[in-house]
């Protein structure tokens, strides 16, 4: 690594500490993003419509960053957990069992 690089978080002692941190996260944008809509409404009332804009932007720029670490999540929970394969599109379901050549032979 030279010293223009940053560091990936995969440097974390716990892997798990990723997910508890995004879901904070999440939580915590949520939680700013539905004050600031809230605040909209009384900043709409008392200073007017110019600054009500601006709360509805702040509230919108927190549910994007609370849908951004949503997405952080899941990829790294896909990541960690990848799912169990099902086939393709073609063949369907891939089996366990060995199944029988069951083609048309004459006995």
């Amino acid at each position: 690594m030279n010293k223009y690089t940053l560091p990936s978080l995969d440097f974390m002692p716990h892997r798990g500490y990723n997910l508890i941190m995004f879901k904070n996260l999440r939580i915590i944008s949520c939680v700013l993003a539905a004050i600031c809509a809230a605040a909209a409404i009384f900043v709409f009332v008392y200073a007017g419509i110019a600054w009500g804009f601006i709360c509805v932007a702040g509230a919108v720029a927190f549910f994007l960053l609370t849908l951004m670490f949503k997405r952080m999540q899941e990829d790294r929970e896909r990541k960690d957990n990848p799912p169990a394969s099902s086939g393709d599109f073609i063949t369907g379901r891939v089996s366990t069992e060995k199944k029988e050549d069951t083609s048309d032979k004459n006995n």
